[in-house]
């Protein structure tokens, strides 16, 4: 009788005065998260004056998060490759908008369903495209071609491989509009960009009269690269080591969201809200 007695005492004392664990879920608990987004990627993902995120694609999240309960999520705008090294260490929890890097960036994994779809396009000033170059990417061998940076994604193995063996010099801007601008100014030959970003931007810069000259006003779209799907990526190390014990909850609660918005056509409609 003693000994069941002691056991009772132990187990209201492990029971109140032990601490939780910190893979427990408290039911109500609100869970504050931080994802990740790119500060310049305009017009979907970039750091606005007053410091927040801001873009198409940051509209998009907002309202998945906000009909996901139990959580508040805030987006952190950074540079792109400051957000690869935090997931790369284990330092931040989600990193958007990404594309699909599970064979070439382990560190990324697993991913969300995707909320949007992007196509890769050249541009060149007008005189590269005289001489047609619709075969992406030995058409451009020769060229100096820019990037944004840390947008590695773009372009493809092939591509690279022409680079790394010297037959396509490759420069990186820090964003989509100073890609542009390195474009109109002469310093690359052709550029990498998202198509409907490029539509958007070129559009704004010419409108600004900042860079009206002859070149800057005679780019060209060129060959098509690719399409690809974007995704949050989340980190694979963080996920390991247990510091974001509510990572299935969260995945589950943010599909569920996104799977709605897309089959209603709520994302279609977003994403729509871009053309002028």
């Amino acid at each position: 009788m003693k000994i069941q007695l002691l056991g009772c005492i132990l187990c209201l004392f492990t029971y109140f005065v032990m601490p939780v664990s910190a893979d427990v879920t408290v039911p109500g608990e609100t869970i504050e998260v931080t994802i990740h987004v790119d500060d310049a990627y305009k017009p979907y993902s970039y750091r606005a004056e007053d410091g927040n995120a801001k873009g198409i694609y940051i509209e998009i999240l907002n309202k998945a998060f906000s009909r996901m309960p139990g959580f508040k999520v805030s987006l952190e705008p950074v540079p792109w490759k400051r957000g690869k090294k935090l997931m790369e260490m284990g330092e931040g929890f989600g990193l958007a908008p990404a594309f699909f890097h599970g064979h070439d960036w382990p560190y990324l994994y697993p991913y969300s369903l995707p909320f949007a779809n992007e196509t890769i396009i050249s541009v060149c000033h007008a005189k590269e495209l005289v001489k047609p170059r619709s075969n992406w990417p030995d058409d451009y061998v020769g060229l100096r071609v820019g990037n944004v940076e840390g947008f590695d994604g773009w372009g493809g193995q092939a591509f690279y491989k022409l680079v790394n063996a010297g037959r396509i010099q490759y420069e990186e801007a820090k964003g989509s509009v100073e890609n542009i601008i390195k474009l109109g100014l002469g310093r690359v030959q052709c550029i990498m960009m998202e198509e409907n970003a490029f539509d958007l931007q070129y559009a704004d810069i010419k409108k600004s009269g900042e860079y009206d000259t002859k070149t800057f006003q005679s780019l060209k779209k060129g060959a098509f690269i690719g399409t690809d799907p974007v995704y949050i990526g989340y980190s694979k190390a963080a996920i390991e080591n247990g510091k974001y014990p509510f990572h299935n909850e969260f995945r589950q609660a943010f599909d569920s969201e996104i799977y709605k918005m897309t089959r209603s056509g709520e994302i279609k409609k977003l994403l729509g809200s871009l053309s002028r």
